[in-house]
């Protein structure tokens, strides 16, 4: 690494950190949003999985099915017959059959009168009914799917890069309830951010992962002060660094030497378990127990964004052959002596005359002038709107999130935030 780097990088650690305290660690899945387990969407009618080819990598597709109605009676059955449009419910056998034309009362029989229709009755729920049900079951629920994620991802096309929401693909199952421990934990050790689509011509709803790593998430781990918490992270960077393949929940080679790690760092009276026909998630014990088994979720991204927005920052400092002296004057030391600045006229809304070396003004002079004086953690403007990428990033840095777009859209298009923010 270049000269500097490894203080950067110390640095952007330290803010990690104090970013996660602000945050509480998960310990359960949250279900206000969206939950599948894999034992939920195992056996569903006409959801496909881990659909690979040269150029996608869809790991969920769910069609978007039609509900079939229940069979029709005989017309002699018809008027004594209830049909509910579930099949979680049975028919019902009326005692009683009232013939109407219009709001005019035309006859009424009663049950006992005609024997006949109870045979029809047994006849229909035994040979049409129960089938249709046992088949249509588990197409409503593939149905309900299909709706509850078509809500989801319609709220997230509607808020865009703002959205509150994820949706992640949890993978290696842990649950735990540690001694002297107040809160178990119900959580995947693994997540990968996906996501969530609408196939324009199917109609489709297909779940991808997105172009991020995946993440360990050990902060619940943490909170218990476990000491192999340390060690099992630096085992998994050097996983990413030497991982040719990606993790993917259908293909063990890519998660299982992490879970087993994990296990025997956080736990040495655990165990992993490879499930393969109950994938039913285990429920904590006093030894901490990963499974293979994954979980489909969505939750609140505020918390990630930023910590992501550090790491990928580490990376490009590990990457970069030389550091601007903007990002070195944070762990460098300042001069000793103050310099006397010179006076630097701008030119902004109110005052449209300037002379040679008149600066544009975007925001208040005393603030540019600030920000425009050398090098330093407080000078991360340049000294000309001829490259405001630096001023830009200042901005950036304290922009606060809620203001949105939105907000962006009112300022000129050659404003340093505009041409740096997107």
């Amino acid at each position: 690494m270049t000269e500097g780097a490894s203080l950067v990088i110390d640095l952007l650690d330290y803010i990690e950190q104090v970013e996660k305290l602000k945050s509480k660690p998960p310990f359960s899945i949250p279900a206000e949003y969206f939950v599948a387990h894999q034992h939920e969407l195992k056996g569903l009618p006409a959801l496909e999985f881990n659909l690979q080819d040269a150029d996608d990598d869809v790991w969920l597709r769910v069609p978007r099915l039609q509900e079939c109605l229940a069979p029709e009676p005989v017309e002699q059955l018809k008027p004594w017959i209830t049909l509910p449009k579930t099949p979680e419910k049975q028919p019902e056998l009326k005692q009683e059959s009232v013939v109407m034309e219009g709001k005019k009362e035309v006859s009424r029989a009663k049950l006992s009168d005609h024997p006949v229709i109870t045979g029809l009755f047994n006849e229909y729920v035994t040979s049409q009914w129960e089938p249709w049900a046992a088949a249509e079951r588990p197409r409503r629920k593939t149905i309900s799917r299909y709706n509850q994620l078509f809500s989801l991802q319609q709220a997230i096309a509607s808020d865009g890069a703002e959205t509150p929401l994820e949706l992640v693909w949890g993978i290696g199952y842990a649950a735990w309830k540690k001694e002297d421990f107040g809160t178990p934990v119900r959580y995947p050790l693994l997540v990968q951010s996906c996501e969530i689509s609408l196939n324009p011509t199917t109609f489709d709803i297909e779940v991808r992962p997105r172009d991020v790593e995946p993440r360990l998430e050990l902060d619940c781990y943490a909170e218990m002060e476990l000491p192999g918490v340390r060690q099992l992270e630096a085992f998994w960077k050097s996983t990413l660094a030497n991982g040719a393949n990606r993790v993917n929940p259908f293909e063990a080679s890519s998660y299982d030497g992490v879970l087993k790690a994990a296990v025997g760092h956080l736990d040495q009276t655990g165990s992993y378990e490879a499930r393969t026909d109950d994938v039913t998630p285990p429920s904590p014990g006093d030894k901490l127990q990963v499974t293979n088994t994954w979980v489909l979720f969505a939750r609140k991204r505020s918390g990630d964004i930023f910590i992501e927005d550090v790491r990928r920052l580490k990376k490009t400092i590990e990457r970069a052959p030389t550091l601007p002296p903007v990002i070195r004057g944070f762990v460098e030391r300042g001069e000793d002596t103050v310099r006397v600045q010179p006076s630097q006229p701008f030119r902004g809304l109110s005052t449209s005359d300037g002379g040679a070396g008149t600066f544009e003004l975007y925001f208040t002079a005393g603030l540019c002038r600030r920000l425009g004086r050398g090098p330093s953690p407080t000078g991360v403007a340049r000294r000309s709107t001829q490259d405001p990428g630096t001023l830009g990033f200042a901005f950036c840095r304290v922009w606060p999130p809620g203001s949105g777009s939105r907000a962006r859209r009112r300022l000129p298009e050659s404003s340093p935030v505009s041409s740096t923010h997107p």
